[in-house]
């Protein structure tokens, strides 16, 4: 037998044992299982490695990610066990009716997510991009103990470079500054540009470094947008670090629109969590009680004795009264990942405010590429006589993610969803509903997001500020040209077939 005729015996059992894997184990939805299927047959061996590579089957966090995750959850297991006790016997008397509406809800996100209702002291909605950095470079130049901050981009441009020097800056200064960023998102900047805070005293982490040794992590990339500022100040949104974020750029030559929120309040110490189990779970950390000496520097002290178990219960209602009174906004931040035992926590909560909603949806989504879960919730929302309604672009940075989309807009638009083209690229990740409830954070409408990438949602439960963010949906919507029905039905024949074409490939999108 020929080396040859080994190595074509060799691929066609691992061949077979992947499709086999694939027919008889494969848990994901029968459109991904036939698309793998498909994909195994076309490409042998290739097939196999993306299969490893991007299934989502084979990643479940490094081993500091999972310490840092234990250590999290035991530190809020018991906050949060009393605040569902104290919600579930005063939801009733609470200032926010919204909470009474939404207890199903916040349960959830509770339970599954590990995510505090916190309040939110004030919220500013930040949709145009020079105004966004403006804002985040006045706080950082009034930081004076800590920034931290996790972006999927960071570009080297005119943007990048004042930012970068600005943080130089406040680290040279004696301010505690740390920068998560992704490795795969800035795979096209410098790594000598990004040091250049590490030399000025900060501390500067990539997410997941590419390298042979840990291909799985490939597909798993840090999509979260976070600054904080003094762990009094928040942002999470769509911005990323670089010129199309701020209005202009000379690659893209189409206006970029986007949404963050500015945040004060208790929230932002649920937001800090993020970036703090994010940071812990890529740098070096020695013992769980010097994480949680640090952790306790980034925490108000009635906070942090909650957290440390040191409040009775009476005491501990108490915090949970303080968080809820009257003029805040109840919030959760929600975050998901592939480390996470429960993969959905975002696509779930979305879901669940689609279904809950009785007179109007209003989502805003660079990509709308979405599972068969979601489009569901979207039909039967449809169907009660929801007004659901959707921004995409009518400029896209991503051809294929346009005739996906596209695709979808065509097959929904019969069930009365109405979309709209906003002019130019709206990147905004945005869902209002019935003037009682808003998220806004960095997940798109997509598999890839909903499963496989690093996000995070500030869901926001309150008639005052969902009606804010529906004025800027509407005033979008103005701006925005109405997909007529059929209208995509009248394509050429050509530019429908690579529409359809490309919505096979969405679970990998």
């Amino acid at each position: 037998m020929t080396v040859i005729h080994l190595l074509q015996i060799v691929v066609l059992v691992l061949e077979a044992g992947f499709i086999g894997f694939v027919l008889f184990f494969e848990r994901q939805e029968s459109t991904k299982r036939a698309l793998w299927m498909f994909i195994l047959l076309i490409l042998p061996v290739i097939g196999c490695v993306l299969y490893l590579l991007f299934s989502g089957h084979f990643f479940t966090g490094t081993k500091r990610m999972k310490e840092t995750n234990k250590l999290s959850r035991g530190l809020l297991a018991p906050l949060i066990n009393s605040q569902i006790s104290f919600i579930e016997k005063n939801r009733n008397k609470l200032q926010d009716s919204t909470i009474d509406t939404f207890y199903p809800l916040i349960h959830m996100n509770l339970t599954k997510c590990s995510s505090m209702l916190e309040c939110t002291e004030s919220a500013e909605i930040l949709t145009n991009g020079e105004d966004f950095f403006e804002s985040l470079y006045r706080d950082i130049e009034n930081a004076r103990r800590s920034i931290n901050l996790e972006y999927f981009i960071f570009k080297k441009d005119k943007t990048g470079m004042r930012f970068m020097d600005l943080l130089c800056k406040k680290a040279r200064e004696g301010v505690e500054v740390n920068l998560l960023y992704d490795d795969f998102g800035c795979f096209f900047t410098s790594a000598r540009f990004l040091r250049k805070l590490g030399k000025a005293g900060g501390e500067v982490h990539p997410f997941f470094q590419i390298r042979l040794g840990l291909p799985l992590t490939l597909n798993y990339r840090n999509h979260r947008k976070i600054a904080v500022i003094d762990s009094e100040i928040g942002y999470t949104g769509s911005h990323n670090i670089g010129d199309e974020y701020a209005g202009g750029s000379q690659r893209y030559h189409f206006k970029w629109r986007d949404t963050t929120v500015r945040l004060t309040g208790n929230s932002v110490l649920s937001l800090q969590s993020v970036f703090l189990i994010d940071w812990f779970s890529i740098i070096a950390w020695r013992n769980r009680a010097k994480v949680i000496r640090r952790v306790g520097n980034y925490y108000p002290k009635p906070i942090f004795d909650a957290l440390s178990k040191k409040l009775t219960k009476h005491q501990m209602e108490q915090v949970f009264t303080d968080m809820l009174l009257p003029g805040r906004i109840p919030t959760q931040i929600v975050a998901s990942g592939p480390n996470r035992q429960h993969l959905a926590n975002i696509e779930d909560t979305l879901i669940k405010i689609i279904s809950t909603a009785k007179k109007y949806v209003y989502i805003q989504t660079p990509y709308f590429t979405p599972n068969e879960e979601f489009i569901s919730a979207l039909k039967i929302a449809s169907f009660s006589g929801v007004d659901v309604r959707i921004q995409i672009p009518t400029k896209w940075d991503k051809f294929y993610m346009k005739a996906a989309s596209c695709q979808f807009v065509r097959e929904l638009q019969p069930y009365g969803i109405r979309f709209y083209q906003y002019p130019g690229f709206i990147h905004a990740k945005t869902i209002t509903a019935d003037d009682t409830i808003c998220s806004i954070g960095s997940t798109n409408i997509d598999c890839r997001s909903f499963t496989l990438l690093f996000e995070d949602n500030a869901i926001f439960y309150s008639e005052e500020f969902a009606k804010r963010h529906r004025d800027v949906f509407e005033a979008d919507e103005k701006k925005s040209h109405f997909i007529e029905n059929g209208k995509f039905d009248r394509k050429n024949v050509l530019v429908r077939a690579w529409w359809s074409f490309a919505k096979l490939f969405t679970p990998l999108m």
